[in-house]
């Protein structure tokens, strides 16, 4: 194939094409307007549209203004316009805003079930099948959640037990209070502090007391650091890092 600029002949249309932008530094049309029939250059060959026929705020927008549907909310029966392509119109904005949960039609048929939260007992409403799934019933927040398993979840029953008493020696109590004043009182992980918790933080070993030969070695400043109930948990899972800039 002949070079339109300089008629060199390539063997290829796309060595001809190769050639053209390298030498002539300039790529040659690949597509073809769909409304003028004007050759123009795409990189992706995806394009419908020329430069001059296309405009982002033009008609040929999924989302142009003109193409826009007038229906009523459902709810509150005002009127409202809606992008057909997004989806079929049935709530206006503001009482999507102001719904406290899934408005009307959207809720499921099943209704909700009233349970006590296992660790103070406040009622609850809750989907049946979030109940059923629940491992150890239904709780108000990660707060009452931890202090249950605090109380409930130990020994044998605990994930990660592994069987014994470990003896924590004298000098536990006093590295735990030095470790609350370092880290001021303050969980490490999320911030909060005596009076959001309600209690002192934790204060939890990052290499495991069981792990030393001597209980006492386990206990140093370097080897703690004060979290929260459920920060201290979740870390223990290994949900989460313990927080970075910690020894």
């Amino acid at each position: 194939m002949d070079c339109p600029t300089c008629e060199k002949a390539l063997s290829t249309e796309r060595g001809m094409r190769q050639h053209h932008t390298k030498v002539h530094d300039e790529p040659l049309p690949n597509r073809t307007c769909a409304d003028c029939g004007t050759e123009f250059y795409d990189p992706k060959s995806r394009r419908t549209y020329c430069d001059d026929c296309y405009s982002q705020a033009g008609e040929k927008n999924g989302n142009y203004a003109g193409a826009k549907e007038t229906t009523e909310c459902e709810q509150c029966g005002d009127s409202f316009d809606y992008y057909p392509s997004n989806k079929d119109g049935v709530y206006c904005s503001a009482c999507v805003e102001d719904a406290d949960g899934l408005l009307p039609g959207e809720s499921s048929s099943v209704p909700h079930v009233e349970v006590e939260c296992e660790y103070c007992g406040e009622l609850l409403e809750r989907h049946p099948s979030r109940v059923e799934s629940a491992s150890y019933g239904e709780f108000c927040d990660l707060g009452c959640y931890g202090e249950w398993l605090s109380e409930n979840v130990v020994g044998e029953a605990h994930h990660q037990w592994e069987g014994g008493t470990i003896p924590y020696g004298s000098s536990w109590w006093q590295v735990r209070r030095a470790a609350l004043v370092r880290d001021e009182y303050e969980c490490q992980n999320c911030g909060a502090g005596v009076e959001e918790l309600g209690r002192k933080p934790d204060v939890h070993h990052i290499d495991r007391v069981r792990d030393f030969d001597d209980p006492e070695d386990a206990h140093k400043l370097d080897n703690v650091v004060c979290l929260c109930r459920s920060c201290h948990r979740r870390i223990e899972d290994g949900d989460v890092a313990l927080p970075s800039g910690n020894p």
